[in-house]
């Protein structure tokens, strides 16, 4: 039995979302300091995330058009207005830059449905990747090593998004069957909505205080990068609603109690990581026809989930109020709505 063409997509979709997060994070930290990357960050944010659903509704709309081509191009002509002396040109750059991320987002979630055969790891191995591209995009960016060197991600990203093209191509897509048919779809499609949200704040308001050193960054997003993977690996093995159990009632005492235990802490993150996959599930059990629009459904909350972290700041004992408290909520809306009656196609 030979390597699946799913997990071929999946894996090379995961070195393109590297690769985007490395130039993406690079140009994000390069230029700026502190108090300006906060705005130019929710600038970014905002283009990179809100727009993705729609992106990918029209990449399903309309296929012979060189998406991948597009997105890694845009990336590099974002370069030279962010590299700029003029700021306003600045601004017009990371919008740019964030559109390209989007599009090529949209490639890898679509892409690696259309070959899953009904799994839902091949999806969760291509977001995982962004995780390690992050952490390598800042150290990059922050040390000022040169712009020339976002050559290499962009190329490579290049040509793994052109071997995997017909994947993106394809007609119909593999069905998924991961909610409860008497809950209204729009209700599914909410508590997906509000649960990916709250996975988004909560990644922020997770209390760290030993993430002091540049291994143990390295560190902590390797865990998350990991446990976005293997939450898909778990669902299509045990089930999708043992999978946000422990990604949302396990992790809690973990994340509360890791603070200043490295070790603690990355095993509440590695567990509250696996919910990536299950709200993407539970979106695609509704959306069928276009996996595109479910996976812009998941990174909108995202992007809603990150709001408040621009504008707000908690103490440690409203945090860890905020983390039990939804977390709690977000495993009743997933038990009341998730079934394991169909995990996936063999």
């Amino acid at each position: 039995m030979g390597i699946k063409r799913a997990d071929i997509t999946g894996t090379k979709y995961f070195f393109v979302h590297a690769c985007v997060e490395v130039v993406c994070f690079y140009l994000l930290r390069y230029h700026y300091p502190l108090g300006i990357a906060g705005a130019i960050a929710l600038v970014y944010d905002f283009f990179a995330f809100l727009p993705q659903g729609l992106i990918g509704d029209f990449i399903i709309r309309h296929k012979k058009i060189p998406y991948e081509t597009i997105g890694n191009l845009m990336m590099l002509i974002s370069i030279f207005p962010i590299a700029s002396s003029h700021y306003v040109l600045h601004v017009l750059g990371y919008i740019i830059l964030a559109v390209g991320n989007a599009i090529l987002h949209e490639c890898g979630a679509i892409a690696t449905v259309a070959d899953s055969d009904g799994k839902i790891f091949p999806s969760s191995l291509f977001v995982a990747g962004g995780s390690f591209g992050l952490v390598i995009g800042q150290t990059l960016g922050i040390n000022q090593a040169s712009p020339y060197i976002l050559i290499i991600p962009l190329l490579l990203s290049e040509i793994l998004c052109l071997s995997a093209k017909t994947s993106l191509r394809k007609e119909s897509y593999p069905d998924f069957d991961f909610t409860d048919k008497r809950i209204s779809p729009t209700l599914i499609l909410l508590i997906a909505f509000l649960v990916t949200a709250v996975r988004s704040y909560i990644g922020y308001a997770i209390p760290i205080s030993w993430n002091k050193e540049l291994w143990q960054t390295f560190f902590l997003f390797f865990i998350m990068g990991a446990g976005k993977a293997l939450g898909g690996f778990v669902t299509d093995r045990f089930g999708i609603k043992k999978t946000a159990a422990v990604g949302t009632l396990a992790a809690i005492p973990f994340l509360l109690f890791g603070d200043k235990i490295m070790v603690v802490s990355c095993i509440g993150v590695f567990f509250f990581s696996m919910t990536m996959s299950v709200t993407f599930a539970m979106c695609l059990s509704v959306l069928k026809k276009n996996p595109g629009m479910a996976f812009g459904i998941t990174t909108a909350a995202l992007f809603m989930g990150l709001l408040p972290v621009f504008f707000v700041r908690f103490g440690p004992i409203v945090n860890i109020l905020m983390i039990v408290v939804f977390s709690v909520l977000c495993f009743l809306m997933l038990d009341s709505s998730l079934t394991d009656n169909k995990k996936g196609q063999d």
